[in-house]
């Protein structure tokens, strides 16, 4: 049999041995940078795209709530506007006033209601809730509005449905440039 003799003193096998480790590490790290890479795609995809969007302003429903009024009485019957600002209460109005009407008007209505360019909103939402009742622009300050009783006054009307906005778009965004 012959003997294969290593001249070199064993320097071969170290060398083999060291290549075979620099190879697996270098394999070890393209597979860590690949499944990095795999991940930040992963995570990239779920970020929000942009869509279709709109430009008008949301619009806040006016609630009983928001509305203040003054209750008065433009008739011969006493307590009357004393109850009818008790029901305007529990429909959830902000009741300020209550008495005789101070214009002393004769109303031949059920009910007038009495607003100024601010209060338009309000006197809006205050006549859904009045069936035969007018509305009366007085060019007032502030949106206070006034609900003066007639003499065909009976009682407040069925509460109307709210209408709730629905908004399909998200609203785009604004861009404010400053000179």
């Amino acid at each position: 049999m012959s003997e294969i003799v290593d001249d070199d003193g064993g320097r071969g096998y170290r060398v083999r041995r060291q290549r075979r480790s620099v190879i697996v590490i270098v394999v070890v790290l393209l597979a860590l940078a690949g499944a990095f890479y795999y991940a930040s795609t992963y995570f990239r995809a779920t970020e929000p795209q942009a869509g279709p969007c709109t430009t008008e302003p949301v619009v806040v429903a006016l609630r009983t709530s928001d509305v203040s009024l003054n209750v008065y009485n433009a008739t011969n019957r006493s307590g009357l506007a004393s109850a009818a600002s008790k029901t305007a209460i529990d429909r959830g109005f902000k009741v300020k006033k209550v008495g005789n009407d101070p214009k002393k008007a004769t109303i031949k209505q059920t009910a007038q209601v009495r607003f100024g360019p601010e209060g338009e909103a309000s006197a809006k939402l205050l006549l859904a809730h009045l069936p035969g009742a007018v509305g009366v622009n007085d060019k007032r300050e502030g949106d206070t509005v006034d609900l003066v009783l007639g003499n065909k006054w009976k009682s407040f009307g069925p509460v109307p449905a709210v209408v709730t906005p629905t908004q399909t778009l998200r609203p785009c965004p604004t861009i404010t440039v400053t000179q």
